[in-house]
């Protein structure tokens, strides 16, 4: 299968055996050609009921799995790749609703992967967090 042919079904089917990404619930839309990761609200992933907002872990855990899922599209990987590093900005608090991550490659060569993740939610016009996210695509 080549990369333009990958589907967010595709990536769907190869990250829904990671055993996190179904935990989390998460679900890969392709919307007016650009894939989107989306993790739907759950009581789940609060992380602080008082503020209330969702977890830090679990938003950077939509993030990593965003920028993986970019990438398979756009190598049309059969393995998921592996995380070499990530920097996480945390903006704001993360309202209790669902999260939307998108990614897009900034960098590749053929050891390393360079991507940019935003995520944001339907109250806000302002992303709630964003990150840099490193690969190793030899192994």
């Amino acid at each position: 299968m080549t990369a333009a042919k990958f589907t967010a079904a595709d990536v769907q089917r190869l990250l829904d055996r990671v055993p996190f990404v179904r935990t989390l619930g998460l679900v890969f839309e392709e919307v007016d050609g650009a894939l989107r990761s989306r993790m739907p609200y759950r009581p789940e992933v609060i992380g602080n009921p008082r503020v209330p907002a969702l977890h830090g872990g679990a938003l950077a855990a939509l993030m990593e799995i965003a920028a993986q899922a970019e990438l398979i599209r756009a190598t049309g990987a059969t393995r998921v790749p592996r995380i070499f590093s990530i920097t996480a900005e945390y903006l704001r608090s993360a309202a209790l609703e669902d999260t939307i991550g998108s990614a897009t490659v900034i960098t590749r060569s053929r050891r390393f992967a360079n991507l940019r993740v935003e995520l944001r939610q339907a109250s806000s016009e302002r992303p709630v967090a964003a990150a840099t996210v490193q690969f190793l695509l030899v192994e």
